[in-house]
């Protein structure tokens, strides 16, 4: 195999002195070709549900749930006023809908209001049996006291007992809430049956409806008066980034136009939640041009502050430019997308990839500075620290491609394209720097830059009084003493389960929209997907069991049909005690009743004359919810949880409890974007362990295949371990957390860890005559290069906006940095302390 190599590299440089302009015209050809492809098929994707794997439960319904009810969620304008005008927001929201009616052909519904007067109507249909029959019992005993008072002598006797009505007290404020009735369907009730009561589950301190306008009662404003909506249901999902977009700017202009300060010189007007799901997708992109531009300025400062030249900057950058636009180019044509995990993918590929050029072209100028000819200090640098860039390569890769044992289809993706952008990086490099060399040799030929043989400055060097093994020693104590301290905080290191911290910030309002809505439902419920109406009435039944029986703690409230319509046997059955109290309240004694009491008669007697009704009767508003998209409807119920939407664990725990319900013999399909994040951050951490494992296993598989020995093979992962606790000290020390985005680095980080052990490994043995103190003068210097070039495209990171690609930032930057100096630290002590065969021995026993 090392012939075959040798004779490639003497082949192809002899290739290369003969045409390099032609050479070089093909690469930069190839880059042309690669940078055209990207820019015309590369779309970003934010959508955490298309990196699950195909089959996952979750993404399965979400697809159902589209397919049966379409978008699930509502293109929503959010109405703020501070001076608290629900007048100037009623007529901002009127504004709205008859523009969006009249004009947006793409509309299905528009919803400004939130009648209730059904309701209220046919309250009665909704008590439970004993509820009406306590008031029916209620009513009566206040028509005996009615009836009483009117016989002679008995008014003395009941005068003190006038504030003793029965009918006070029979409403219990949380009946409505026992029902599973929404907030705004409860607050109808309690308005009417006790003007002072409050269902359990809102905020303390009483509403005074005198100070607010009573249109708010049916509109989608929110009870303090400060924030209307108005909802939309767009024939388009919000995960169609382009027609999200032209939505967006589309509800922006309607603004705009209908100029909402002239209703209230301080109003606020914003388009909110699903559909301004693209600017997430913009500043994500911004900051993945940040990164990348960021990362190549430090690296170009990086290069020329170790090579002083900027010839040398072109002749390493270049083959680094173009094998990043390759890579895109192929990115464009397979996966034709970058998602929220790649997307730092050329900022990190300048980052690596420059290793290659530096570890080359540094050889390369050794060996000319060495006084070497042209054609062999290529040879030397291709065939020797070429074999090693390759070893170094092969381990960076193979790290890469451990993420294909991963279940999440995200890291897949990563380990993909990484690992052929890298392959491409390190091919670039040593196939274009002979054509390069000759090239610059016609133009300004390179010249020795080092007359001095500094070996013997080398052995003789002191710092402190010390000599160069003093040094090592010294260097290998005190760092495996700060090791050793901080690994008391690796155990702290945490998973990050508040998505907050890890979220583009400005992508949201700050309007508080959702207190319009109600407090107990919102644009993102879990979707219910039944086959049937009875099997449906058992998951009402079983959902308001945990609710009210059970009070589980995970569940806010749900709507099925049943919420709407009781079942009709059950009505049948209350409309015989209905009858029976409107025969009571229809007696004269009644209804000459005065006070709280004759208005509650009054009002009971209306509502005796609703009859039994289904969904027909309803209004168009709670039909919506419960009608699929073919006009079924009754099949498909909405679960809202009493979680906050940031919190991870709490969405995991919800799904454990609701995700998968079993009725009527076979499982119910739940459908929530709850679910899909849930899975992710569970694959993520469950493949981010095995992951870990594997790529151990891998590497240590490498090394000894290309050390041939256990002992060095074990010195060379002891020193990367040793990294890899520093590392995780100083995350658990400062609180820096693994995260669904920046577990990803894990993998990069053993892979282009090693690489420096490598180098220094393969110039120790294959130089028996050099000292310790030249090699890491020379590979050394190299190392240090490359690792802070490849630091420098995490650094990158660190200036963007999005939450979650800094932590990968963080995590590389501090994960590379203590890798090199777990190598420059650890290393020269090692090698030369422990019996590690060197030179022609070594070749022999291997």
């Amino acid at each position: 195999m090392k012939h075959v190599y040798k004779r490639f590299v003497d082949a192809y440089i002899n290739l290369a002195r003969r045409h390099p302009v032609v050479i070089l015209a093909v690469f930069l050809a190839a880059g042309a070709i690669g940078l055209y492809v990207a820019a015309s098929k590369i779309q970003i994707e934010t959508d955490l549900g298309a990196l699950l794997p195909e089959g996952t439960d979750s993404v399965r319904a979400l697809e159902m749930s589209e397919s049966r009810i379409g978008a699930i969620d509502y293109f929503t304008i959010a109405i703020e006023s501070k001076s608290k005008d629900v007048q100037a927001i009623a007529r901002v929201q009127d504004a709205l809908e008859d523009h969006i009616r009249k004009e947006w052909k793409d509309a299905t519904w528009v919803q400004t209001r939130r009648e209730t007067d059904f309701f209220r109507k046919h309250a009665l249909y909704y008590l439970e049996d004993q509820e009406l029959k306590n008031l029916r019992d209620l009513l009566r005993e206040e028509l005996s006291m009615a009836s009483a008072k009117k016989m002679p002598g008995m008014v003395s006797l009941l005068d003190d007992d006038e504030e003793e009505s029965g009918l006070d007290s029979w409403y219990s404020e949380d009946i409505p809430w026992r029902m599973g009735l929404p907030s705004q369907v409860r607050k109808s009730f309690n308005d009417f049956f006790r003007k002072d009561a409050e269902c359990p589950e809102e905020h303390p301190g009483k509403i005074d409806e005198e100070k607010i306008a009573p249109i708010i009662a049916n509109r989608l404003i929110a009870a303090e008066g400060d924030v209307g909506v108005v909802l939309v249901k767009l024939e388009k999902a919000s995960t169609d980034i382009t027609y999200s977009k032209a939505a967006l700017a589309r509800g922006e202009a309607l603004i705009r136009d209908i100029n909402p300060q002239q209703y209230d010189p301080g109003m606020k007007v914003e388009v909110v939640g699903a559909y301004r799901k693209f600017l997430e997708i913009v500043a994500i992109s911004r900051d993945g041009s940040t990164a990348t531009i960021i990362s190549v300025l430090l690296v170009l400062s990086l290069l020329f502050l170790f090579f002083r030249s900027f010839r040398t900057i072109a002749v390493v950058f270049l083959p680094l430019l173009v094998a990043g636009s390759i890579t895109m180019g192929i990115v464009g044509l397979t996966y034709q997308r970058l998602t929220v995990l790649t997307i730092f993918i050329l900022a990190l590929l300048v980052g690596m990839g420059i290793d290659y050029g530096i570890h080359l072209f540094g050889r390369f100028k050794l060996e000319i500075n060495e006084g070497k000819d042209l054609v062999i200090a290529l040879t030397t640098s291709l065939y020797e620290t070429g074999r090693a860039l390759l070893v170094a390569a092969a381990t960076t890769i193979a790290s890469m491609l451990t993420l294909l044992f991963g279940h999440f289809e995200g890291f897949r993706e990563f380990g993909v394209v990484a690992s052929f952008g890298l392959a491409i990086c390190v091919a670039s490099s040593m196939l274009m720097l002979p054509p390069m060399a000759f090239l610059i040799q016609r133009l300004r030929p390179l010249r020795r830059t080092i007359k001095e043989d500094r070996r013997q400055w080398d052995h003789t060097f002191t710092l402190f009084g010390l000599n160069i093994r003093q040094i090592a020693a010294t260097a290998f104590g005190l760092t495996m003493l700060v090791v050793l301290g901080l690994s008391v905080f690796a155990p702290d290191t945490q998973f990050e389960y508040d998505i907050r911290n890890i979220m583009a910030p400005g992508t949201d309002t700050p309007i508080e929209y959702m207190r319009a809505i109600g407090k107990d439902s919102g644009t993102a419920p879990a979707i219910v997907l039944g086959k049937s109406r009875k099997q449906m009435q058992e998951v009402h039944e079983y959902l308001l069991n945990k609710m009210v029986v059970e009070q589980d703690e995970n569940l806010l409230s749900f709507i099925t049909y049943n919420t709407f319509v009781p079942p009709m046997e059950k009505q049948l059955q209350r409309k015989k005690t209905i009858d029976q109290i409107g025969k009571v309240v229809r007696k004269k004694a009644m209804q000459d009743m005065k006070g709280d009491t004759g208005e509650l008669v009054a009002e009971l007697t209306k509502m005796t004359e609703a009859t039994p009704f289904d969904h027909k009767a309803l209004p168009d508003w709670a039909k919506r919810i419960v009608t699929e998209a073919n006009g079924d409807i009754g099949h498909v119920g909405h679960i809202y949880a009493k979680i906050d939407d940031w919190n991870v664990y709490s969405g995991q725990e919800f799904q454990e409890h609701y995700g998968n319900l079993k009725f009527d013999g076979s499982w119910l399909p739940i459908a929530s974007s709850r679910f899909i994040l849930s899975d992710v951050v569970r694959m993520v951490k469950a493949d981010g362990l095995r992951l870990l494992i594997i790529v151990s296993l891998v590497l240590l598989v490498i090394l000894y295949l290309f050390c041939r020995c256990l002992k060095s093979t074990l010195l060379l992962f002891g020193v990367l371990a040793v990294g890899g606790i520093w590392c995780a000290g100083i995350m658990g020390f400062f609180d820096i957390r693994i995260s669904l985005y920046n577990i990803i680095v894990i993998p990069v980080i053993l892979g282009v860890g090693i690489d420096g052990a490598v180098h220094l490994y393969h110039k120790y043995t294959g130089h028996p005559g050099s000292h310790i103190g030249e090699i890491f003068r020379t590979t050394g210097m190299t190392i240090s290069a490359s690792s802070l070039t490849t630091m420098a495209g995490f650094v990158g990171l660190l200036f963007v906006e999005h939450k979650g690609l800094q932590t990968i930032g963080y995590l590389g930057t501090i994960g590379i940095a203590t890798s090199w100096l777990a190598v420059m630290l650890l290393m020269p002590f090692l090698l030369d302390r422990l019996p590690i065969e060197r030179g022609a021995k070594k070749a022999e026993n291997s």
